[in-house]
């Protein structure tokens, strides 16, 4: 049986709120072009598959930094960025700097990233046992 735990909640949501908004900081910088042509589109995508394991070593050198599992801080920080992410959507959207169909990209494109970083966290963060 799993025993829950609050391993990693604390240090992993506010890694994931620091990192979602230095990220909306960057995506302001991303031209509304690449964002509505298709093929551009297809390329921003396509980069968040890899992009996902770039994460594996933020939230593996917290969690060392800490004595806590580096998959439970990946996850937590996941939440972290999704809560950041859709309250910003949801009430300040102008910090991605993006309107209309740029925003709604910009806002399917966070959906498919924190798919990767689960599938990162799940599939290559090393579990408690061999952190």
């Amino acid at each position: 049986m799993v025993r829950p735990t609050r391993d990693g909640l604390v240090s992993g949501f506010v890694l994931g709120v620091v990192i979602a908004f230095l990220f909306a900081l960057v995506i302001r910088f991303i031209p509304a072009e690449w964002l509505v042509d298709p093929l551009s589109r297809a390329g921003l995508y396509a980069a968040q598959v890899p992009s996902a394991l770039l994460f594996i070593p933020i939230a593996t050198a917290v969690a060392r930094a800490l004595g806590q599992s580096p998959r439970r801080v990946l996850l937590w920080a996941r939440s972290g960025a999704l809560a950041f992410d859709g309250l910003v959507l949801g009430f300040w959207p102008a910090l991605y700097g993006h309107e209309g169909m740029a925003q709604t990209v910009v806002a399917t494109l966070l959906l498919w990233a924190f798919a990767w970083i689960v599938v990162a966290a799940l599939r290559f963060a090393p579990d408690e046992d061999s952190a």
